[in-house]
């Protein structure tokens, strides 16, 4: 699972090096224009993703888990420790202010939904929440900041 974030991460380092220009580069204010979805699985992940991420950032994470493959929900643990995770953001990061931008791509079979924005506590990161989907199941999700260039976890279960 691990390897999929990665993956997944490594992806977003190729596919917006404009939002990996925090050093000095503005974030822009409102989000760019998406560009269209080249599939239908990409715009059932954009419209879905969009959907659970507005949930999980209220605190409302059951249906987020629920959408979950058993390995995903494995790698957080339980329902409670999910929950947890949530509550931890909440608390040390803040609420999200600005919507940096969505965008969705395919690796492989998985279609990759990307939401990066900034919360208050820290305004000049960009954080990315990326949810890969097989079909209506969740086979991938994390949270990394955009620049992010290491191999250590930035999402441990709990």
């Amino acid at each position: 699972m691990k390897a999929k974030i990665l993956s997944a991460a490594l992806a977003l380092l190729v596919l917006a090096p404009a939002a990996l220009a925090q050093n000095g580069t503005p974030v822009p204010s409102k989000p760019p224009a998406t560009t269209p979805t080249t599939t239908p699985a990409e715009q059932v992940a954009l419209t879905r993703g969009h959907a659970l991420m507005a949930e999980f950032l209220a605190l409302k994470v059951e249906r987020l888990w629920n959408a979950f493959t058993p390995e995903v929900q494995e790698q957080w643990g339980t329902l409670n420790g999910f929950t947890a995770f949530r509550k931890t953001g909440i608390e040390q990061y803040g609420k999200e202010t600005r919507l940096v931008g969505e965008r969705t791509f395919m690796q492989g079979g998985e279609a990759i939904y990307v939401r990066s924005a900034t919360y208050e506590k820290f305004p000049g990161q960009v954080w990315a929440f990326v949810m890969g989907f097989t079909g209506d199941k969740v086979t991938t999700f994390g949270v990394l900041l955009e620049n992010e260039r290491t191999d250590d976890p930035v999402a441990l279960a709990y």
